[in-house]
C-alpha cells in the first residue's frame, strides 16, 4: 500500500496539540491539565519535558532555515531575472 494513503504511517508521528483531558506526562510524570499544550506521539509530554522542548526547538530551527533558503532563492531570482 502507498504510504501516503496509509493512515497507520501517520498515526504515531509526533505533533503539538492541546490536551483534551487530564493525563500524566510520559517523561516527567507531572499532571497535564485539560487545555494545556502538549507534544503527542502516542504518549503525552508536558511543556517542561526535555522531549517537548527539543521538538519545539527543532521546529523553530527548521522554520528559520527555510526562511533563509526562501530569501536566498528570491534574491537569486531577482538578480538573474528569473
Amino acid at each position: 500500500m502507498d504510504t501516503c494513503l496509509d493512515l497507520n504511517y501517520y498515526k504515531n508521528m509526533g505533533r503539538f496539540i492541546t490536551s483534551r483531558f487530564r493525563s500524566n506526562c510520559a517523561e516527567t510524570g507531572k499532571v497535564i491539565g485539560k487545555g494545556e499544550s502538549i507534544y503527542y506521539d502516542g504518549k503525552a509530554y508536558c511543556e517542561s519535558s526535555k522531549l517537548y522542548r527539543d521538538r519545539k526547538d527543532a521546529g523553530q530551527t527548521f522554520a528559520h532555515v527555510k526562511a533563509n533558503e526562501d530569501a536566498y532563492y528570491d534574491n537569486f531570482c531577482y538578480r538573474n531575472n528569473i
